[in-house]
């Protein structure tokens, strides 16, 4: 036991290297609207209250979007010119870059508590517990600069979201009865490269991973019998993400069906059982209703979504007409491929194969999944824990798709969303994949997972995030488009011109040197978390 517990803080500090690294490398904004989050954290500070949709940014983030090189979705934000590119921007001349440069350097501190006139922070739409907390931080750091600011509340979100590690574990281990298996799905989740895209950067994701695998955990317990006493708690951390992401919504019902089968499974107790889940779910609304009241009167939607909220002003039958023009396959497909690795707000992708494997291999555990669970005769209450809280994630998605295609004609959501439910997800996956893989083979299927997500996390870096990055490749002319850099590109740049230009427009103490020890921290982590999992497997108890 206490072998494994140093190998699980082990893990939690790979966790937190490689966090820090994706901090340092992705360019400020890069990250998925994180202007946008970043100037709700500045509103609370500024004015010690919740903004609303129009309200425009601060006048240091106004500026910034004209100075900093800007993400390639940004563009899609008609923003008055100048607006550079990553692409652009390493075109122009060395010059001109470092003049941008200079302007970016010279914000007077006082800028961050002013308001600009554009764009509006259409963010104000989130819930508002992530900004509360780090308004704090950000105020003790007014007098910093702008981008030692953002990587502070880059670095304290990485922080927040690193408690899904040691939860996750507890969470597995109550899964497969197996501290062998609690420990490599940890290690899986560690070396997963989109998680670290989405947690490195201002946003509320950080926050919403661990509460729902909190609420993950105490599911699990609490649907054991003599367990129900934990329903109390899991109404409380429900409250709670739901003042975090709106997609805790979709976590009541599941709430309110785990209750309703707790209640079937022990009859004897059942009583007790619907007094504490009502207790429970009474918390949960209690803690939050304010705010979701909120967001009914101020824009006519309970989530505050800006899609929902346009998609209200539709009647019903329009809706119903909508369901069959929506792109339904294509809404999933943008889900899959944004759940594995999106590279950012850049929307860089992976070649088409390695997402065809991964699709193969979901589409190999939901047989094995299926499979079990027919012949366990959906017995097992901790796969229906997670299966619940999984399947009705999934329809807050599709329900996502539809009021997007509603509201914009796009048929499509965000994957990394995905990554509040992981740890669902990941015993959903390994369970099905216990089911079909020889009992010989088990031991190696998280090592599997593991190294592959290792091995594409170590090739988007080198082959799309830091070449994009620093200009070395672009997107094709009129595509979305980015051929990922060969080796020899790399080569002829050299590590010098490489670790100089990921230096750009961030704080000062992110010299050179110190992005060439981050990235040596980073190959570290990523191995001794690859090598986590396979020692974990040869205690694994699975093949017994």
């Amino acid at each position: 036991m206490r072998r494994n517990n140093w190998l699980v803080a082990v893990v939690w500090l790979c966790f937190l290297a490689r966090g820090c690294f994706y901090s340092a490398l992705l360019p400020v904004w890069e990250g998925y609207d994180e202007p946008y989050h970043f100037a709700f954290v500045q509103y609370v500070v500024a004015h010690r209250s919740l903004p609303v949709r129009s309200d425009p940014v601060s006048r240091d983030v106004q500026v910034s979007l004209h100075v900093l090189p800007l993400s390639w979705e940004q563009r899609l934000h008609a923003l008055a010119p100048p607006v550079y590119t990553q692409d652009s921007y390493w075109q122009l001349p060395e010059a001109n870059r470092h003049a941008l440069q200079e302007q970016l350097r010279a914000f007077p501190p006082a800028w961050s508590s002013e308001s600009g006139t554009a764009p509006a922070m259409y963010e104000a739409q989130q819930a508002p517990l992530y900004y509360w907390i780090m308004a704090v931080p950000l105020r003790l750091a007014s007098q910093w600069s702008l981008p030692a600011q953002v990587l502070l509340i880059r670095i304290l979100s990485v922080l927040l979201a690193s408690l899904c590690i040691p939860i996750a574990n507890l969470a597995a281990r109550k899964f497969f009865a197996s501290e062998a298996i609690g420990l490599g799905l940890i290690a899986l989740i560690a070396c997963m490269p989109e998680l670290m895209i989405d947690i490195s950067r201002a946003g509320n994701d950080c926050l919403a991973i661990p509460l729902y695998t909190l609420l993950t955990l105490l599911l699990l317990s609490a649907v054991e019998p003599g367990g129900s006493r934990l329903l109390v708690a899991a109404g409380a951390v429900l409250g709670l993400g739901l003042l975090v992401k709106a997609y805790f919504l979709v976590a009541l019902p599941a709430l309110v069906l785990l209750i309703a089968y707790a209640a079937w499974r022990a009859p004897a107790e059942r009583k007790r059982v619907l007094l504490r889940g009502g207790l429970g779910l009474g918390l949960a609304l209690l803690v939050s209703f304010g705010w979701y009241w909120r967001n009914r009167m101020l824009n006519g939607a309970w989530s505050g979504e800006q899609t929902e909220a346009a998609a209200a002003h539709f009647s019903l039958a329009q809706l119903i007409t909508t369901v069959g023009h929506v792109n339904w396959a294509g809404g999933v497909t943008s889900v899959l491929v944004s759940h594995v690795w999106f590279g950012g707000w850049s929307f860089l992708k992976l070649p088409k194969p390695v997402y065809i494997l991964f699709a193969l291999g979901m589409a190999a555990a939901a047989y094995g999944l299926t499979k079990f669970l027919i012949q366990d005769r959906f017995h097992s209450r901790q796969q229906i824990v997670a299966l619940v809280l999984y399947v009705l994630f999934w329809l807050g998605l599709l329900y996502h798709v539809f009021v997007g295609f509603v509201a914009t004609g796009v048929s499509a959501s965000c994957g990394w969303y995905m990554y509040a439910v992981v740890v669902p997800e990941l015993l959903l996956v390994t369970c099905g994949l216990f089911a079909i893989v020889p009992k010989r083979w088990r031991n190696a299927v998280l090592p599997a997972l593991t190294a592959a997500f290792a091995a594409i996390d170590l090739y988007g870096v080198h082959a799309l995030l830091a070449p994009y990055y620093t200009g070395l490749i672009a997107h094709l002319p009129g595509s979305d488009v980015v051929i990922p850099a060969r080796l020899q590109q790399l080569a002829a740049a050299g590590p010098q011109l490489i670790l100089t230009r990921l230096t750009v427009n961030k704080p000062a103490f992110l010299g050179p040197g110190t992005i060439a020890a981050l990235f040596m921290a980073y190959y570290l982590a990523t191995a001794v978390a690859v090598a986590v999992a396979f020692i974990s497997a040869s205690k694994s108890e699975t093949n017994a």
